[in-house]
């Protein structure tokens, strides 16, 4: 039995592998209470408020690699139990992401704290991991009936689980105290009460101080006798994520200060084949903790023996799988079964059997041995060579082709015992273990294949591949056919869609066997164009993968001529008619290019062929020797050519020798007046296409209107051909300053509109914009008026009060040419209107203020920005007072007075919205496709409708409808399909729906 004990422990005693835990500093959530009671006050400050200052100093104070989230409940939905949210995971470096949380929560739900610690907890992964939660909240739990019962499980559940919890303003609230004392005390934590912003303060500091460490003894024992170790033992202190915390510490007893968490204690014996670790998992608790032991077997020294298994006659390693087993004298099973080709014991003297089984065969052999101290030994037994099935199999291109359905002779190589193979496909043979070749022969196509292979103890199958026999295929075609021509090729074959008949050259390889192709996916016949090169070619059948002609015909390609007729001079830029014969191939085209041009140079412009005969063709513009060439597209082939000179083009200009800054002139000119030739105005150094600031087509007139650039300065005008922007006549303009002034108040209510006096160029679209003093670029203007119309103009002046600049603007590239400044002075406003209302009501609200045209008031809630502002609104221009419409939903809102021209709201008042509500009387069955009466109360607001939908509200709540105006009782037209439905009451202004009751259509 002590043998059978040291084989096994030798198999069993491995080091284990490490938990993942941390085992300093425990991870921490805050959980905050953000339901609505958090928004009362203390010494006239908002308790949230409190929270938030205080949380901030606290945050400041944390180390910064301290680990902490935040959970918050109560901060999105009233009248919610399961508003939770961890809105930051624990972790290091969280600091500046939990302030920037709790600064935005704004409080307005229930108190469901109990649940928001679990939600904590689960967030720590408290079943695996020390963790600690920190609970804010200052009222009583209002959706969990046992927090008790809720820390009991916590505590049980979790690995050094604390739950602090810190009572904020609950002096008066005995059963709140009562709760929260038995969440923290439940799990160890403390349980703190603060009435102010001091006291929040210093609970906060308490709980979230660094534990103290805890003096933690180890010991290593030997089994069963729980003695010391005789041997020199090491020590190694992980965290249980596997982290080192200490190593090398020697004695059979040692101790250690460690923080709260779980840990892993590993003791390294010194024992005769090397050292062996062992190792338990302990947590450390506040308060200390019973002595950790690591328990070691007893050293009982054996002898190794080696097992294996060999196939006679050469004795070689067997392929096949072995289960083994071995047993000591009295037949106690030490090891197995256990599948390996060998393996390596520990066993202590004596006498054993050891049993293999060849799992294939199902065959068992085994070997009796002695084992003597000190004598380390091999046992060795010998098994019996196998006959192997081996199968043959003959197939088409691929291992998993198709299978050979002729007769097939088989010849192995050497074949006893097996003797002669019967022609077959598949055909089966016995084989010894051994290398082998075979040879297939397929007698309907009088080819062989032939493979190499080797048998150990596993059958296998040998397969040889064969080439499938091409499919025959067939072309017919014309012996001629002239350059670039389209002919057509009838053909028969395999048809496969990729593949596709070529033209090319008899002596070409490769791909180039081919220079135009078509699929045969195409019908017989299909149309297949000619190269452009004569000479002898070769119409091919291509295979889809290139590498099999299955048929070829030839046919001679004959040259393609083409003539040209053109005039034998031109003016640059101009356009001439070019009379052609030719093939007039699909994109062949005429070209025109310098003589001495090469490749794509040679057609500087181009007509396609197709626009006629004879066709237009655009000169170019710089003058010289050109040639009109016949171009065919398949690869710019030239067929024909004609010579052309090319002369100069010449062009005038007329204007005035000065100008204004930013005005309009006249320009006289001539020249060719190409489509698109422009006349343009730029500095006298520029180059390209900066050679034009502005620009007017010659199309426009002679004389024609050219606008001056807004910079004084030394230009250009010039005439441009449009062709390649190529300049035939220049003209020098001097661009002097412009000039304008301003007159306005000095002072201008918010809002308001003023009179602007002005003198200045008035050029077309200039203007005159006020903005704030210091703005740059577009801000320069936050509104504008075009001088156009008129002076003095009207100007609204912006709603936000402050130092502004009235500024004459040249349109042309926003450029000053005078301000004046002016005071915006603040506009008041005034709302009056009850304390509440009923969702969805018309109130009436007064109000006094500037009146602008599209001033409105609106109502939104009381946190709202931008357009969320206003729900609903109503223009001032309605009257005063004016009814404005009730939100739908009930809470707390602010009506407020809002300027049109940037929607500032200059004035607010604080409404309460109450809720709304109804009542639906209806059958609760009715058959589908009546008409019903429906009985109804509600508030009848204009455009409430009672609705009938599926009961789910899988359709939008309704698939028809009845206005509460056509009466009470309505009458309600049922849909036609029956199933499970409700009929709603839905308000008009949102289709909220208030009241609804079941219904059931047969």
């Amino acid at each position: 039995m002590r043998a059978f004990l040291i084989a096994l422990l030798s198999l069993l005693l491995l080091p284990l592998a490490a938990l993942a835990q941390q085992g300093d500093r425990p991870n921490t959530i805050l959980v905050l209470d953000a339901s609505g009671s958090m928004w009362g006050q203390i010494d006239g400050v908002n308790k949230v408020v409190i929270a938030r200052e205080v949380i901030a100093e606290l945050l400041a104070d944390l180390p910064d690699d301290a680990s902490l989230g935040l959970t918050v409940y109560g901060h999105r939905e009233r009248g919610s139990c399961t508003d939770i949210e961890t809105i930051v995971a624990p972790g290091p470096f969280t600091q500046d992401r939990i302030l920037e949380a709790v600064n935005s929560i704004n409080p307005r739900g229930r108190t469901p704290m109990t649940d928001a610690v679990v939600a904590a907890a689960q967030s720590l992964r408290y079943t695996e991991e020390a963790a600690t939660v920190i609970l804010v909240s200052d009222g009583i739990e209002n959706c969990n009936p046992d927090p008790c019962a809720m820390a009991r499980a916590l505590e049980e559940a979790g690995v050094a689980f604390t739950a602090h919890v810190i009572g904020f303003d609950v002096a008066s609230e005995p059963e709140a105290r009562a709760q929260m004392q038995c969440i923290a005390e439940g799990t160890g934590g403390l349980f703190l009460t603060a009435d102010n912003a001091a006291e929040l303060s210093s609970a906060l500091q308490q709980v979230v101080q660094a534990p103290a460490p805890v003096s933690v003894q180890l010991q290593a024992v030997v089994v069963p006798g729980n003695t010391p170790p005789t041997r020199p033992v090491t020590w190694t202190i992980l965290t249980a994520d596997g982290a080192v915390l200490s190593d090398g510490t020697q004695g059979a007893a040692i101790a250690a200060d460690l923080l709260p968490g779980a840990y892993i204690a590993r003791a390294t014996r010194a024992e005769p084949a090397g050292p062996v670790p062992y190792q338990a998992g302990f947590t450390v608790v506040p308060g200390g903790i019973a002595p950790v032991v690591v328990p070691m077997p007893e050293i009982v020294e054996t002898v190794p023996v080696t097992f294996t298994a060999r196939v006679e006659p050469d004795m070689s390693v067997p392929a096949s799988p072995l289960d083994w087993t071995l047993t000591d004298a009295a037949g106690n099973v030490l090891l197995g079964p256990v599948q390996a080709p060998g393996g390596n014991v520990q066993l202590l003297p004596g006498d054993y059997r050891l049993s293999v089984l060849r799992v294939a065969q199902g065959t068992t052999h085994e070997a009796r041995f002695t084992v003597v101290s000190g004598q380390p030994q091999e046992v060795v037994i010998p098994l019996p060579a196998l006959l192997v099935d081996v199968t043959f199999t003959a197939r088409l291109d691929s291992a998993d082709g198709p299978l050979i359905t002729d007769p097939v002779l088989w010849e192995v190589t050497p074949l006893a015992p097996a003797g002669e193979i019967a022609p077959a496909n598949p055909a089966q043979v016995a084989l010894t273990r051994g290398a082998y070749r075979v040879t297939g022969y397929w007698t309907a196509r009088e080819v062989e294949q032939a493979a190499d292979f080797v048998i150990v103890d596993q059958p296998r199958e040998i397969v040889l591949v064969f080439e499938a026999p091409l499919p025959a295929a067939s072309l017919t075609a014309p012996a001629t056919a002239v350059a670039g021509a389209t002919i057509e090729v009838g053909w028969t074959g395999p048809g496969d869609p990729r593949d596709y008949i070529g033209v090319g050259t008899p002596e070409a390889t490769g791909s180039a066997r081919w220079d135009n192709y078509t699929y045969t996916r195409e019908p017989s016949p299909l149309m297949l164009e000619m190269p452009m090169q004569p000479g002898p070619h070769l119409i091919r059948y291509f295979s889809s993968d290139g590498a099999e002609v299955l048929a070829e015909v030839p046919i001679t390609v004959t040259p393609v001529s083409a003539t040209l007729t053109a005039p034998a001079t031109a003016v640059a830029g101009s356009t001439i008619e070019v009379g052609w014969t030719g093939p007039d191939y699909r994109q062949d085209y005429i070209g025109i290019g310098l003589t001495t041009a090469e490749r794509s140079d040679r057609w500087e412009n181009y007509t396609y062929t197709r626009e006629g005969n004879p066709l237009l063709l655009e000169v170019p513009v710089t003058p010289g020797d050109y040639l009109i060439r016949y171009i065919a597209n398949q690869d710019q082939t030239v067929i024909a050519e004609l010579p052309i000179t090319v002369t100069p083009v010449t062009a005038t200009l007329t204007g005035p020798a000065t100008a204004a800054a930013g005005s309009t002139i006249e320009v006289g000119w001539t020249g060719p007046g190409y489509p698109q030739d422009f006349i343009g105005i730029g500095l006298a150094t520029a180059e390209r296409s900066d050679r034009w600031d502005n620009y007017t087509y010659t199309r426009e007139g002679n004389p024609l209107r050219l606008e001056v650039p807004p910079a004084p300065g030394d230009y250009v005008i010039r005439y441009v051909v449009n062709q390649d922007n190529t300049v035939i006549a220049e003209l020098p303009i001097t661009v002097t300053a412009a000039s304008a002034s301003l007159t306005a108040p000095a002072t201008a209510v918010a809002g308001s509109t003023i009179e602007v006096g002005w003198t200045g160029p008035d050029a077309p679209q200039d203007y005159i914009g006020i903005g704030l003093v210091g703005a740059e670029g577009g801000r320069r203007w936050e509104n504008y008026t075009y001088t156009r119309d008129g002076s003095p103009l009207r100007l609204a002046v912006p709603v936000t009060p402050g130092d502004y600049l009235i500024t004459y603007f040249l349109n042309q590239d926003a450029t000053p040419l005078a301000q004046v400044p002016i005071t915006v002075t603040a506009v008041g406003a005034s709302i009056t209107a009850p304390a509440s209302a009923v969702a969805g009501a018309m109130v009436e609200v007064g109000w006094t203020g500037p009146g602008y045209d599209g001033d409105f008031l609106g109502v939104g809630r009381v946190d709202a920005t931008d357009g969320a502002q206003w729900e609903t609104y109503t223009y001032t221009r309605e009257g005063n007072p004016l009814r404005l419409e009730m939100p739908t939903e009930p809470g707390d809102y602010l009506i407020r007075y809002i300027v049109g021209q940037d929607y500032t709201a200059i004035a607010q008042t604080p409404i309460t919205v109450t809720a709304v509500g109804a009542t639906i009387t209806a059958p609760a069955r009715a058959a589908a496709g009546s008409t019903i009466e429906v009985g109804w109360t509600g508030p009848g607001y204009d455009g409430d409708f009672l609705g009938i939908g599926l009961a789910d509200g899988s359709d939008g709540g309704w698939v028809a409808y009845t206005y509460t105006r056509d009466g009470n009782p309505a009458q309600l037209t049922l849909p036609e399909t029956p199933g499970a439905y409700a009929i709603r009451y839905f308000l008009g202004t949102d289709y909220s729906a208030i009241a609804e009751v079941p219904i059931t259509l047969e």
